[in-house]
């Protein structure tokens, strides 16, 4: 296949995938409010996930271990999946799929602001710049927008704890990618998912309600969709896509989720919250040029 049309449907690929991202907070959204327990959303997402993935790596990878990975893979699974979707899900229950997704678009900056203070990386002005854009915009959005249009602090502040696991899972993870593949790995941590999410589940069984079949739709469509196929297409999408464009795709996350909500869920974001999500938004993009730039001999 000629290179050009490799690209093509590789930035095809990353499109679809990011807006399927942005879409997967409206689908969560959707379920939580027909009285979905949050763990239960999380449970049942991750079961159908390692159902689809288990197949995939067996055939590919002709196994799942992981070796002496093991406990470093479990304890990525606890931080970015089980805690994580403990912060999301109950900050969804509390606020809109907007704010919460242009909060969870600040793990980028996080993970900067992480690097420089505990690793003593030095970055350059233009760096700082964007970091100080991503903490206004997460202000405007935070604390201007609460109480407004169902917004709240409580779920504004729930989506910040979110940010800061994946914050974690994303600098823990990398060591686990160094010795095994991706495929092994996320198939691994699908299957650690459904065991440690279980017991918060059961622990649900009180308030477990029958739901609509739009509310299981979205639950499929998280799990195979968003979790598996998405995986998929991303990471085939690495392989022939430059990684300024990888970078700059995340931005179309909370674009989706943003326009989607308003057409889908009637959520409306204050002048403010908007102007907070630009900033973050234009934070990312700031960083991305300004970290190639200083790659350049």
């Amino acid at each position: 296949m000629h290179k050009s049309t490799q690209k093509a449907r590789g930035m095809a690929m990353l499109v679809f995938v990011n807006v399927m991202w942005g879409l997967s907070f409206i689908f969560s959204k959707t379920a939580l409010s027909e009285g979905m327990p949050p763990m239960t959303l999380a449970f049942l997402r991750y079961l159908i996930t390692a159902g689809l993935m288990l197949p995939l790596c067996l055939k590919l990878e002709h196994g799942v271990r992981l070796y002496e990975w093991v406990p470093r893979a479990f304890a990525t699974t606890l931080l970015g999946i089980t805690v994580y979707f403990f912060f999301e899900h109950s900050g969804l229950q509390r606020t809109t799929a907007s704010a919460a997704s242009l909060i969870v678009s600040l793990v980028p900056m996080m993970t900067l602001l992480f690097r420089v203070c505990f690793c003593r990386e030095r970055i350059s002005l233009t760096r700082w710049m964007a970091v100080v854009l991503s903490l206004v915009g997460a202000y405007l959005v935070i604390v201007t927008g609460s109480e407004v249009g169902g917004s709240s602090l409580t779920g504004n502040l729930l989506m910040v704890g979110a940010s800061l696991c994946w914050t974690g899972y994303i600098l823990t993870t990398p060591k686990l990618l160094e010795s095994c593949s991706s495929l092994r790995v996320s198939t691994w941590q699908a299957l650690a998912a459904v065991v440690t999410l279980a017991p918060f589940a059961l622990a649900e069984r009180g308030q477990w309600v029958c739901v609509s079949p739009v509310a299981w739709l979205c639950i499929v469509l998280l799990a195979a969709v968003c979790s598996a196929l998405c995986y998929v297409l991303y990471n085939l999408a690495m392989r022939v896509v430059d990684s300024l464009t990888v970078s700059l795709s995340i931005n179309l996350n909370p674009i989706t989720a943003c326009v989607a909500g308003a057409l889908l869920l009637g959520e409306q974001l204050t002048g403010m919250q908007l102007a907070g999500g630009i900033l973050i938004v234009l934070s990312m993009v700031v960083d991305t040029f300004a970290t190639r730039d200083a790659k350049k001999p």
